[in-house]
């Protein structure tokens, strides 16, 4: 005897829609990871990088601090970034192949300013530093190397800024991909 089923429209979305172990493990690793790389990004943007030059006593030291943690947050992006990317185009369960794309190339974006910030503009910040002798208040601020660092300083921030925003939009794309 041969049995038909007769489902709804709402019926078959639901069926079409529901994901197995393997696309909720994907979807976590996805989530935790985009929100442990932002939120690094975040905590040492709103709170370290801040409080190291409010409460040390030089701000050499703090610059020491600074220097070490964001070499962690974008060593940090370097890792995940490339994941989330490899994640991203491993995914099939986009309605919008636009919307892939578009997370996908804010990942890369957001890999791009880690790279430049990790592998140019700290490394001259921390020349520049040890070429004013380490006291960088002591050097005028119309000094070159002083204007040079400073410059460096603006665009390390923008570049962080920008990788900020780029991940606020990509996890917001994803929570939503994931809950199609």
């Amino acid at each position: 005897m041969v049995r038909t089923v007769v489902t709804s429209p709402v019926q078959e979305r639901y069926n079409s829609t529901k994901i197995g172990g393997a696309q909720h493990l994907a979807a976590f690793l996805e989530i935790l990871l985009l929100g442990l790389w932002l939120g690094s990004m975040m905590f040492f943007s709103f709170a370290v990088a801040p409080s190291a030059f409010a409460v040390l006593p030089t701000r050499e030291s703090a610059g020491v601090i600074v220097t070490s943690t964001i070499g962690k947050v974008e060593l940090l992006g370097l890792v995940i970034g490339p994941l989330l990317i490899l994640l991203n185009g491993l995914k099939r369960n986009d309605n919008s192949g636009q919307a892939k794309i578009l997370r996908i190339a804010l990942l890369v974006l957001m890999v791009m300013c880690a790279a430049i910030s990790r592998f140019w503009i700290s490394p001259s910040m921390v020349s520049l530093r040890a070429a004013m002798g380490g006291h960088i208040d002591d050097v005028a601020s119309t000094d070159p190397m002083r204007v040079h660092f400073n410059d460096l300083h603006q665009y390390s921030v923008a570049l962080m800024g920008t990788a900020i925003v780029a991940g606020l939009v990509s996890l917001f794309l994803a929570v939503r991909s994931w809950l199609r």
